[in-house]
C-alpha cells in the first residue's frame, strides 16, 4: 500500500456508523476531515481498543529508531507483525481500527506512474486494522501515532500494486480490537480472497502532490490506458 488515503465523510457520518463520538478538542485542533489526500504525518481518524466509544485523531506514522537515526514507518505487513520487535509490545494493548474511504496507488507503466483511487463498490468507509502508540511531538505535546496493517493484494488489483490495507468486516473489527493476536487470526486476515468488493479508477495526477487537497482529486480521469486492451479503456 502506498502512503495516501482519503476520508471524505463528515463527523456525524462517522459517529453514526461506528457508534462513537469525537473528542471535540481534537477535531478543533486538527480539523482533519473531509480530506481528499491524506499523507504521512497527517491526521487519521481511529478507534482505539481501550476506548471504543470515541473517535480519536492520530498522526500517520511511527518514528522507529534505527541505530543513531529514526525512520518514519507508516505501514506494517500483517503477516510479519508478531516477528517485529518494535511492534510486539503493542499487539495486545495498542490495536486500533483506522477509518478511510479510499486510498491511492500508482501503477507503473513504462516511464509513467499512473494514480488510481481504490474504494469499496458502494463507497462505504473502510475500517482498517492498525496499531497506535503515544509519542511526544517537537512541541512537547503528547500525540497518538498510528500505522496501517497491510497484506498481499487481491487478484483484481494486482496490476496496480502488490499490497493493500487490511480491511475488516464488522465482526472482524471486534475480533481485532478485543482478542489477542494469534497466528490463525493473522493467516485469516491476510488471505487474498477475503475482500472481493473493491474497485479502482484512474484519477488526476494532481494527487501526486500532497499540497493538493480538494474534491477534484477523487473525480475519475477518463483518459484511456492502452497497455492492456479492453481492461482500462
Amino acid at each position: 500500500m502506498c502512503g495516501r488515503a482519503t476520508l471524505t465523510k463528515n463527523e456525524s457520518e462517522l459517529e453514526e456508523k461506528f457508534g462513537a463520538t469525537f473528542y471535540t478538542e481534537d477535531i478543533e485542533r486538527y480539523n482533519p476531515i473531509p480530506s481528499f489526500n491524506i499523507g504521512p504525518v497527517q491526521p487519521l481518524v481511529f478507534i482505539a481498543q481501550n476506548d471504543q466509544s470515541h473517535l480519536k485523531i492520530g498522526i500517520w506514522g511511527w518514528n522507529i529508531p534505527i541505530g543513531e537515526k529514526t525512520k518514519l514507518v507508516i505501514n506494517a505487513r500483517l503477516e510479519e507483525i508478531d516477528k517485529k520487535k518494535t511492534l510486539i509490545p503493542y499487539l495486545n494493548v495498542g490495536k486500533c481500527i483506522i477509518l478511510i474511504d479510499g486510498y491511492y496507488e500508482w501503477m507503473r507503466l513504462h516511464n509513467e506512474k499512473i494514480p488510481f483511487r481504490i474504494i469499496s463498490h458502494d463507497g462505504s468507509i473502510f475500517a482498517v486494522a492498525g496499531l497506535f502508540r503515544e509519542e511526544t511531538d517537537s512541541a512537547g505535546n503528547l500525540v497518538h501515532n498510528v500505522i496501517i496493517m497491510t497484506k498481499p493484494v487481491q487478484d483484481s488489483l494486482q496490476q496496480i500494486h502488490d499490497r493493500m490495507p487490511v480491511i475488516l468486516t464488522e465482526s472482524e473489527q471486534q475480533n481485532w480490537l478485543n482478542n489477542k493476536i494469534e497466528r490463525k487470526i493473522i493467516k485469516n486476515l491476510v488471505n487474498i480472497e477475503r475482500i472481493t468488493n473493491l474497485q479502482a479508477y484512474r484519477v488526476s495526477s494532481k494527487v501526486n502532490s500532497i499540497k493538493n487537497n480538494n474534491a477534484d482529486l477523487i473525480l475519475p480521469n477518463e483518459t484511456p490506458i492502452y497497455f492492456q486492451e479492453n481492461l482500462f479503456d
